[in-house]
């Protein structure tokens, strides 16, 4: 039987595994158990470690989440005012033209306090649970033009000024491309990458491939050239640009708002999959029997090929009831069973 990293990195690697990993994008909620908040977690290595395998271990699911970097836009626009004259530091909303471009300061990774963090938190989770799969959240070069712009600047320059999204998304493509090579390097098995402002509910399929589309081809295929495993998070609707992100070299794509089975019979030749417990509706809000039900359907709609993992369709909510994780774990465990001829 494949270990758990050997496991998640068959399925990336489009080999197949002979378990079904359960890794949630469980971020909120073991913050929320251990009393915790986000920016407490975000700047110790140790409470994040700490908050992250101890929920792991009570509830028995697969991986670590090691934090969400974000450092970027804070460290190349956090001098400059945002749209209301304000330096908030964070570098969202202060590129609004093609010469607040060149305002932009460096990108430094080794000036970066919160990367710094970030090393030091993958290398103490290392440490402590050698065997657990661990993934950094980060963002595309367009969504840290997006946070450059701000939200309805950035939704504007989308559809009225493509020229200038692109050349802001180019800009910071080498620091994103730098930073994931070091997350790389110390020691995580994915990188997982959520693009919850490019789907349906928010843009169209045109703008997409006017704005998004080459930008990801270029950059995900310099991060993997530098050995990195991506995870795509197609976050919202994607059904109608899921041809469009099979350009961008994407080795797992963790789907939402769609149909495991349906994708996989369109796609699950081409990529792996991960997935898709509606988070609110299931997952918190479903019975014990409920969330059992719908995780086992969907690892046997998806897993017989060895190139599934299940999992949230987003971030686990705080409210989640131990016996609702423990059920979709005790789901992947009896389809491995059934799929693998498992005894144990």
């Amino acid at each position: 039987m494949m270990t758990k990293r050997e496991a998640v990195r068959a399925i990336l690697d489009g080999r197949g595994a002979d378990r079904i990993p359960v890794i949630m994008n469980a971020f909120s909620l073991p913050v929320m158990q251990y009393g915790y908040t986000m920016p407490e977690v975000m700047m110790s290595p140790e409470k994040m470690t700490e908050c992250m395998v101890g929920t792991r271990k009570r509830l028995g699911y697969d991986g670590l989440c090691a934090g969400a970097y974000g450092g970027i836009a804070a460290m190349m626009g956090g001098h400059l005012p945002d749209s209301e004259g304000n330096v908030t530091g964070m570098g969202e909303d202060v590129v609004h033209s093609m010469e607040d471009i060149k305002k932009l300061a460096p990108y430094d990774a080794e000036k970066c306090p919160m990367l710094k963090t970030l090393v030091n938190t993958i290398k103490l989770m290392r440490e402590t649970e050698p065997e657990e799969p661990i993934f950094v959240i980060l963002h595309v070069p367009a969504a840290v033009a997006f946070s450059l712009m701000g939200a309805k600047p950035a939704f504007r320059a989308m559809v009225k000024n493509v020229e200038l999204f692109r050349a802001l998304s180019d800009y910071v493509e080498d620091a994103v491309v730098e930073s994931c090579k070091i997350i790389m390097d110390a020691g995580v098995d994915f990188l997982w990458f959520p693009t919850p402002n490019f789907g349906g509910y928010c843009i169209s399929r045109k703008t997409y491939e006017k704005c998004i589309s080459e930008s990801n081809i270029r950059a995900l295929k310099r991060i993997k050239d530098n050995g990195a495993q991506i995870v795509l998070h197609t976050c919202g609707l994607y059904d109608d640009r899921f041809d469009l992100v099979l350009k961008e070299s994407g080795d797992a794509w963790h789907i939402s708002d769609t149909s495991t089975k349906k994708v996989k019979e369109q796609y699950g030749d081409k990529v792996s999959l991960m997935g898709s417990i509606p988070c609110v509706s299931v997952l918190m809000e479903g019975t014990e029997q409920e969330v059992y039900d719908f995780c086992y359907k969907e690892c046997m709609d998806a897993a017989q090929d060895g190139r599934f993992i299940l999992s949230g369709d987003c971030d686990v909510p705080p409210g989640t009831s131990d016996e609702n994780m423990k059920a979709a774990v005790r789901a992947a465990k009896d389809a491995e069973k059934i799929l693998f001829g498992k005894t144990k």
